[in-house]
């Protein structure tokens, strides 16, 4: 893997981790659960 890959999945973990981070930090509600739904949703298709 080149420094280059490294790096990029890198940023990709980190935004990740911060976008769980934000829909977790909601208030509990239907709209939190259906964010955290499309998150994954968007991940097992772009992974």
């Amino acid at each position: 893997m080149s420094f280059a890959q490294f790096r990029d999945k890198q940023k990709r973990a980190i935004g990740r981790r911060r976008l769980y981070a934000r829909i977790n930090s909601m208030p509990a509600s239907t709209v939190r659960e259906e964010l955290i739904a499309i998150a994954q949703r968007y991940e097992r298709e772009n992974a």
